[in-house]
């Protein structure tokens, strides 16, 4: 079993405990829950541990849960230190650890003395360990900490994080699991407007999954480069290759001169039919002025996808490919683009520049409008179709 498998199967004391996570308030002191004289092995302190976390507070004002939580910490922080001190299996290393650290970050969020130095510490001490998983526990702690903190770190703060983060996926075996908490930090980075770091990490990383004798592996690193691409796109020329569904070939350089939305979507994605209305709308106020929609399905069905299409009367053209294995997350043009969520939608202008990566939405309309003009006919927007309704319930569509 992983590491990441292992800790989902931590017991539920830890989510008790971090119930503690929002709480900033002071409380009195509250000591700590007495441990058992016999809880002489790591499975009778576990035991305990899983007592603690089921006793409930004796007042049931605010201080008094917040006494209780802080006592609940003290002792989870005080049996992970005695179990720290035993010969334990390395499953049981990488829970206590995993707890010990719960219970620190849980304390220093209630501004226990010295509690914000000891947890910075432990994290240290979990990532320097000789077992991979408890090191895997140290770097989980040491990102969730930057980001509840990036607004107020500096940037040599921010700097420091980054390398810590780059060395230890430069320092191990990687797999699966480094690629998601890679794609993870890239994608807090890219919505905190932090692109050039996003960049940096992709970059120091990504030659470890490539040199790695593993071919599924190096695959994850097509898809490292892939994101790089995608955020370095704004403002540069998009290039797009394959098969549409009725199987000829995408002819891109056909689309010069024009204003395109590529659309990466998928029929089981709620957000991408949620924003065909939207697309229509725009398609047909716009269309005559030279806009046009090319779609990239990531369905896995070709079926699927031209039953969708048919419904919706969607009347642009859509990209999948021939190839079964190639389809879904691993289509070549969501590989090369490394296309991690969906809706994506971006827009290029007359030129093959991208000129949006979100245009969705009103940023559709508006974007639209900066480039085309006035559209051909007012669409009907749902702000419209509201005033419609409160001004003639009665009325049709």
């Amino acid at each position: 079993m992983s590491y990441s498998s292992r800790l989902l199967s931590v017991s539920t004391t830890a989510l008790l405990l971090a119930a503690c996570f929002s709480v900033t308030l002071q409380a009195e002191e509250a000591g700590v829950f007495p441990i058992p004289e016999d809880a002489k092995t790591y499975k009778q302190l576990m035991e305990f541990v899983q007592e603690v976390g089921s006793l409930e507070p004796e007042g049931d004002g605010e201080q008094d849960l917040l006494a209780h939580r802080r006592k609940m910490a003290r002792t989870v922080l005080a049996v992970t230190e005695q179990a720290k001190a035993m010969e334990i299996a390395d499953d049981d290393e990488m829970e206590c650890h995993y707890y010990h650290l719960l219970a620190l970050n849980i304390l220093q969020d209630l501004d226990e003395p010295q509690a914000k130095e000891k947890f910075v510490e432990a994290i240290d001490a979990a990532r320097a360990h000789s077992n991979p998983d408890v090191a895997a526990v140290g770097i989980k702690f040491l990102v969730e900490s930057g980001f509840r903190k990036w607004q107020n770190m500096d940037e040599q703060g921010k700097a420091k994080w980054l390398d810590s983060i780059a060395d230890y996926v430069q320092g191990v075996k990687v797999s699966d699991e480094h690629q998601h908490l890679v794609i993870t930090i890239v994608g807090f980075l890219s919505e905190a407007g932090e692109i050039q770091l996003a960049k940096q990490l992709l970059q120091e990383v990504s030659p470890v999954f490539r040199s790695s004798p593993d071919e599924q592996v190096q695959s994850m690193a097509a898809m490292l480069e892939g994101i790089s691409r995608r955020l370095d796109l704004l403002g540069k020329k998009i290039e797009l290759t394959g098969s549409l569904l009725d199987g000829s070939e995408l002819d891109w350089a056909s689309y010069r001169g024009k204003v395109v939305l590529v659309d990466f979507w998928a029929t089981w994605c709620g957000p991408c039919r949620a924003e065909v209305p939207n697309m229509l709308d725009m398609y047909r106020a716009y269309h005559d002025k030279g806009f046009e929609v090319l779609g990239i399905s990531l369905d896995s069905k070709a079926e699927e996808a031209e039953a969708y299409i048919e419904q919706t009367e969607i009347p642009w053209p859509t990209m999948l490919s021939k190839d079964e294995s190639q389809r879904g997350w691993q289509h070549p043009m969501a590989v090369h683009y490394g296309v991690t969520g969906i809706p994506l939608a971006i827009l290029v202008d007359r030129e093959g520049t991208v000129v949006s990566m979100s245009a969705r939405g009103e940023e559709l309309g508006n974007q639209l409008r900066r480039i085309l003009g006035e559209p051909v006919a007012r669409t009907k927007t749902v702000k419209d179709a509201l005033v419609q309704q409160v001004s003639n319930p009665a009325s049709p569509e």
